[in-house]
C-alpha cells in the first residue's frame, strides 16, 4: 500500500544551491487548488497516509496553507520540505491549518551555509523557524546533504540539531553526475565515529537510516571509489510505499529520489493533459516491480534514509509513524 505521496507544487526557489537544479529558479508554475483536489482525491482512494509538499521552495506557494487544510479534512498527515528562510513567518498559519511535520534543509554552520545556498541570513532564519515550530508542537526533521565540502562540520551540526530538539536528521550523500573526491587525510573515519556513536550521550541526535557513506566496508568502498551512495541491502521496499508526483510535467515516480536522476521515460509514468491522474495504474505498478527487484543493483540515487527504511521494513515488515 502507498503510504507517502510527495507532491512537487512549484519549481521556483529563492536559494541558489550549486548542487540543485532549481537554484534561483524563477519558474512561474504553481499547482492550482483545483488540480490539487484531484490529486488529493486519488491519494485518499489509494490509502495514502502522508503527503509531503516539495519544490522548489514550498513556502513561496501562496496556496500551501490551503493544501495543508484540505489534507487535514481528509485525515491525511502533512509535511513540507523547505530551506527555512520564510519558516518563522509562515509556521503559525501552517500549524493552525494542521501541518504535522516540517523538514528543513541545512548543510553547514551559520554563514557557510548561507554561502552554499546563496541566501544571506538563511541559517539564522531557518533555526529560528525550527525553534518556533518546536514551540507549536510541529515535528521537525532536518535534511543535510553531506560531501567533501562540509563533512567535517557534521559533528558541529549534530550538536546544534540536538540542542534545537530536532526529531529526525537525514544525513545523505552528495550525488553528482561526476566523481566525488574526498581528501585522504584520515578525518573521515573520525567524523563517522563521532556522528554515529551515542554511547557517551544518549540524548545525542543520531542520523536516521544508514550512514551517509554506507554501513559496510563494501558500501563505503562503492561510495568513496565510485560515488555510489548506500542502497537497500535486498529488495527496495520504498518503491511500494512511496510515490513522487511532479505536478508541472505530470510525471509520477515510484520513489522520491528517482525524480531527480534524469531517467528514461520508461522508468516513470507520464500523464498526458487529457489523462486522469492515478497512483495505482498498471504501468506504474510494473515500474515499481522493476525497481523493487533491481533498484538495489542499478539505482545510484538512493539516500541513507530510504536505504535504511527499506532494510528496516525488510527486517520486521513494520511501518511506524514518520518512518520515511
Amino acid at each position: 500500500m502507498i503510504k507517502y505521496l510527495f507532491v512537487r507544487i512549484l519549481e521556483s526557489c529563492n536559494a541558489g544551491c550549486w548542487f540543485c537544479g532549481f537554484a534561483h529558479s524563477r519558474d512561474k508554475f504553481r499547482l492550482s487548488t483545483d488540480e490539487f483536489k484531484n490529486i488529493l482525491d486519488e491519494a485518499d482512494l489509494a490509502g495514502v497516509e502522508y503527503i509531503r509538499f516539495t519544490g522548489g521552495e514550498t513556502l513561496l506557494h501562496r496556496e500551501l496553507t490551503e493544501f495543508v487544510r484540505m489534507c487535514k479534512k481528509k485525515g491525511i498527515k502533512t509535511s513540507i520540505i523547505t530551506n527555512g528562510f520564510l519558516l518563522e513567518k509562515k509556521i503559525i498559519e501552517l500549524y493552525e491549518a494542521g501541518l504535522d511535520q516540517v523538514t528543513v534543509s541545512i548543510d553547514e554552520v551559520e554563514h557557510v551555509h548561507d554561502e552554499i545556498r546563496k541566501l544571506p541570513n538563511l541559517f539564522d532564519r531557518a533555526t529560528r523557524g525550527i525553534k518556533k515550530a518546536k514551540e507549536l508542537g510541529v515535528k521537525v526533521r532536518v535534511n543535510t546533504v553531506c560531501g567533501p565540502h562540509n563533512y567535517k562540520s557534521m559533528p558541529i551540526l549534530q550538536d546544534i540539531f540536538t540542542e534545537l530538539g530536532v526529531t529526525y536528521w537525514e544525513l545523505s550523500a552528495l550525488k553528482l553526475d561526476s566523481k566525488i573526491e574526498y581528501e585522504a587525510d584520515g578525518d573521515i573515519e573520525k567524523v563517522i565515529s563521532s556522528i554515529y556513536d551515542d554511547s557517551g550521550n544518549k540524548s545525542k541526535l543520531i542520523p536516521y537510516g544508514k550512514k551517509w557513506c554506507g554501513n559496510t566496508e563494501q558500501e563505503q568502498k562503492e561510495y568513496f571509489e565510485q560515488s555510489i551512495p548506500p542502497r537497500p541491502s535486498d529488495k527496495c521496499h520504498m518503491v511500494n510505499l512511496v510515490r513522487y508526483y511532479d505536478a508541472k510535467n505530470r510525471n509520477l515516480y515510484v520513489c522520491s529520489l528517482l525524480a531527480h536522476r534524469g531517467l528514461e521515460q520508461k522508468y516513470y509514468r507520464s500523464f498526458s493533459d487529457d489523462e486522469r491522474f492515478s497512483l495505482t495504474d498498471k504501468q506504474t505498478s510494473l515500474i515499481s516491480e522493476y525497481f523493487y527487484h533491481n533498484g538495489p543493483s542499478v539505482c545510484t540515487g538512493c539516500s541513507s534514509t530510504a536505504a535504511g527504511c527499506s532494510d528496516e521494513y525488510n527486517k520486521n515488515n513494520n511501518f511506524y509513524e514518520w518512518m520515511y
